[in-house]
């Protein structure tokens, strides 16, 4: 069985604890890459660190790609970088760097 939900983990730079701003980077980064469609794609922001440098989202699996490309393509501030990517949450516990 397919999981319905993926889980992204960013770095955000420069640290903000704001959810209502994060979200708001994000669904700016959507509308600037894919319309004001994708803008409405449901986020749900998990955790944020308490010194704001990383934040853990949760989106439908179909979703995934579409907020990674978007996130890569924006210039939105706050700037968010993928830290992990994975469809098992606890899997986003390691930081060990992308290679």
């Amino acid at each position: 069985m397919e999981p319905a939900n993926h889980y992204i983990r960013f770095s955000v730079s420069p640290p903000n604890t704001d959810a209502l701003t994060l979200r708001k980077a994000l669904q700016d980064a959507l509308s600037q890459t894919f319309g004001l469609v994708a803008a409405n794609t449901y986020i749900d922001i998990l955790w944020v660190a308490e010194d704001g440098t990383e934040v853990v989202l949760r989106v439908a699996r179909s979703n995934a790609q579409r907020v990674l490309s978007a996130v890569a393509a924006s210039a939105a501030y706050p700037r968010l970088s993928l830290v992990k990517s994975s469809a098992f949450l606890p899997s986003l516990l390691s930081v060990e760097p992308l290679s």
